[in-house]
C-alpha cells in the first residue's frame, strides 16, 4: 500500500512502483477522498439471523489503526443508519454461502459527509475483543449501554504496572464495577514502561472524553 500525496506528481514527475506484485501484478488505484473520519460497524450472523453488536470511529496514523471510540461521534452519527445497511446485507449474503459468527465493514466518511465503504473483515477484529471486555465488565452495574474507547497513552517517564495502577486508584480513574465506569489497562506493563494501552468505559460518550482527559493528566502523558 502506498500514499500518494496531491503534490508528488506535480511537473509530470513519475513514481516507480514497489518491488512487491512485480511488472506484471495487480495495482488498484483508488481515488482520492479527503476524509473527516474512519468508522466500522461490528455485526454477528447466526442460524437466528445477523445483528449488530456496534459502531464507531476508528483512529488511524498513516492507514494504521491506533484506537477506536463507541458509539459513533456527533460528527459521524449521520452514518449509522446506512452503516448498518450495509453490514445486515453482508450478513445476509454471508449466511446464504453458509456462514455464522463475526465480521464488520469499515468505512471513510468525506468531508462533505458521504460514506464510502471500503473494506470487510469477515472475523474477529482489533475492536471486537475489547468490546467483549467492556460488555462483560459492565454486566453486574447499572451502565447498560456503555460508551468506551480504546486508546494508547505516552507517559513522560516509565512505570511499573503496579505504579500505573496505583496512579489510577491516586486519582479514581481505576475501574469500578458497581459503577461500571473508569479506566482499564488491558494490556500488561509495555516494554518501555511509556506507551500504555487502555480502555476508558463509561455511562455516556460525553463522559468518556472526561475520563480520558483525567487519565492523560494523572499519567502524565505527552500531547500530540
Amino acid at each position: 500500500m502506498r500514499f500518494v500525496a496531491r503534490g508528488d506528481l506535480e511537473g509530470g514527475s513519475a513514481l516507480e512502483r514497489d518491488a512487491i506484485g512485480g511488472p506484471a501484478g495487480t495495482w488498484v488505484v483508488e481515488e482520492r477522498v479527503d476524509v473527516s473520519a474512519s468508522v466500522s460497524i461490528q455485526l454477528e450472523t447466526t442460524t437466528s439471523g445477523t445483528r449488530v453488536l456496534f459502531s464507531g470511529a476508528m483512529h488511524t496514523t498513516q492507514g494504521s489503526f491506533t484506537g477506536y471510540v463507541s458509539p459513533l461521534p456527533p460528527s459521524c452519527a449521520h452514518v449509522a443508519g446506512e452503516l448498518e445497511e450495509w453490514g445486515l446485507q453482508l450478513g445476509r449474503h454471508l449466511a446464504d454461502h453458509g456462514y455464522a459468527g463475526p465480521f464488520g465493514v469499515d468505512a471513510l466518511v468525506s468531508t462533505d459527509g458521504a460514506a464510502y465503504a471500503d473494506e470487510s473483515n469477515i472475523r474477529h477484529t482489533a475492536t471486537t475483543t475489547p468490546h467483549t471486555m467492556v460488555t462483560r465488565l459492565t454486566a453486574g452495574s447499572a451502565v447498560t449501554r456503555p460508551a468506551w474507547s480504546v486508546s494508547k497513552g505516552h507517559t513522560r517517564r516509565p512505570f511499573y504496572f503496579e505504579q500505573a495502577l496505583a496512579r489510577l486508584r491516586e486519582h479514581h480513574l481505576a475501574f469500578d464495577p458497581a459503577r461500571g465506569e473508569g479506566v482499564v489497562l488491558y494490556v500488561d506493563a509495555p516494554s518501555d514502561g511509556r506507551s500504555w494501552r487502555y480502555a476508558v468505559i463509561s455511562a455516556d460518550a460525553d463522559g468518556a472524553g472526561e475520563w480520558d482527559a483525567r487519565l492523560s493528566q494523572a499519567m502524565e502523558c505527552e500531547t500530540t
